[in-house]
């Protein structure tokens, strides 16, 4: 097997186990900086049903009770709130099931282990391992 050493006097080519090593990092790496970005997208989405919300009732103050609860701007706030909370989920989701995907499959790590290290059922844990080893087969 061919490999670089710290010298300089290796051939020049990585270990092949070494390449797929740093890809699947790279692919992890990738799944959590998916999910980061959703979070982003997450809080200006509350943000903008929070501001919604605040301005709905400092124009209501004074007056009667809103008939339609904030009109097509909150509801337009409500939805985007709602779609970034599921791209959030879906995010750490993908990110959680390649993590457990790779101590288990890479790491060596058991499934009852990894229930016990995690918090999570056995069969939840399965469930993500199995999540994570199709979405490789998928890429």
């Amino acid at each position: 097997m061919d490999t670089v050493d710290g010298s300089g006097t290796g051939t020049g080519r990585a270990a092949s186990g070494d390449t797929a090593a740093t890809a699947e990092l790279a692919d992890f790496y990738r799944l959590i900086d998916s999910a980061i970005g959703a979070c982003g997208d997450f809080r200006r989405a509350a943000r903008r049903v929070e501001d919604s919300l605040a301005e709905l009732r400092d124009l209501r103050r004074p007056g009667p009770p809103p008939g339609l609860l904030g009109g097509t701007d909150l509801r337009r706030a409500w939805a985007d709130f709602s779609a970034a909370l599921q791209d959030v989920n879906s995010a750490v989701t993908h990110a959680r099931a390649e993590g457990y995907r790779a101590a288990v499959d890479d790491g060596g790590v058991s499934l009852t282990e990894l229930a016990r290290i995690s918090g999570h059922s056995r069969q939840q844990v399965t469930r993500l391992v199995n999540r994570g080893r199709t979405a490789r087969v998928e890429d």
